[in-house]
């Protein structure tokens, strides 16, 4: 018993040192906080500072609970045999491993997001993230408890659902991390990664989820929105002119 909680408490501090490190470098690249660049997504908006400075300490408090809830899984994983046993480690087994998590975190995502936009749940269960409508990339996770235990209750349970390795979870983990900060940022990075018919997320599709509220609510891929309608009606256009705006805001002036 004493084994596990040790265990427990060290990978729960590991995971937030590596989260915080990846939260902090990521929105140190890609937070846009000026209102007047051309390649903004909403033009002339940034968040105030009080709501900026809210965003980031319940995020940094955020990340702890989201690795407790890594560390409890791992812990039920490593030390008490729970949950099913990785595929033989090989680079297949990682390839397939990390990509099979995406797309069952991308539906954990979806359904779970879903439901607390909902009637009585969206109130006391999301609304507090809501309540940046120009996101920033510190916006990220700023949400209460409660909403970390609906979505991201995933990280614990993972290695229910499905054979993987826990370093294979941790590269998925810092994977979201670091893209859900770039969904924030308030300017379309994505490239044409992101371009459809990819069905890869972009950081228009997020946007739009904090400006219009009932649409866009995958995290990885648009395949749930396409599929249950739920994707906002203009966003391919938007995501095209965000994108031919932020390659025309990257040449360089003509002299």
């Amino acid at each position: 018993m004493l084994d596990a909680l040790t265990h427990t408490a060290v990978v729960t501090i590991g995971m937030y040192i590596l989260l915080l490190a990846a939260y902090a470098g990521t929105a140190r690249l890609f937070d846009c906080t000026d209102a007047d660049r051309p390649d903004k997504i909403q033009p002339g908006k940034v968040l105030s500072a009080q709501m900026s400075r809210r965003d980031r300490l319940k995020s940094i408090v955020s990340l702890a609970n989201i690795a407790l809830m890594f560390a409890l899984g791992d812990t039920l994983y490593t030390r008490l045999h729970l949950g099913f046993a990785e595929f033989r480690p090989s680079i297949l087994s990682v390839i397939l491993s990390f990509v099979g998590s995406m797309i069952l975190f991308d539906t954990w995502f979806y359904w779970m997001h879903r439901l607390i936009h909902q009637k009585p749940l969206y109130r006391w269960v999301h609304r507090w993230h809501h309540l940046s409508v120009t996101p920033a990339a510190w916006s990220n996770n700023s949400d209460r408890i409660v909403d970390n235990l609906f979505i991201q209750s995933y990280w614990m349970l993972a290695h229910f659902l499905l054979p993987i390795s826990p370093w294979v979870l941790v590269a998925h983990k810092v994977y979201d991390q670091v893209s859900g900060v770039i969904g924030h940022a308030g300017v379309e990075y994505g490239g044409p990664l992101c371009t459809p018919p990819s069905p890869m997320i972009s950081v228009t599709h997020h946007d739009q989820h904090h400006r219009y509220f009932n649409c866009n609510y995958a995290t990885h891929f648009t395949v749930w929105d396409r599929l249950m309608g739920t994707l906002h009606p203009d966003h391919d256009r938007e995501l095209r002119e965000n994108l031919r705006r932020r390659a025309e805001a990257g040449k360089p002036s003509a002299m």
